[in-house]
């Protein structure tokens, strides 16, 4: 006998996205639209500045994102 033989089966994967997930991505999406807006029209910076930052900002949230579900991940 292998330990394969013993291993748990996996749950199925769902299609799409979870509410929780659709609601995370809202308010990301959200925040990186209003923090373009406040650096570019309120703060005075250059569009480029504005659109940079955003990106960077998005980068961010990206990797954190990733580092917790490597965390998360029972592999």
């Amino acid at each position: 006998m292998s330990d394969l033989d013993h291993a748990p089966e996996r749950p199925a994967l769902q299609e799409g996205f979870s509410p929780l997930a659709k609601l995370g991505l809202s308010v990301v999406g959200a925040a990186a639209v209003t923090w373009f807006f406040v650096s570019w029209l309120v703060l005075g910076s250059p569009l480029t500045d504005a659109i940079g930052e955003t990106a960077g900002s998005l980068a961010v949230v990206l990797l954190v994102i990733s580092i917790i579900g490597m965390a998360r991940s029972d592999d």
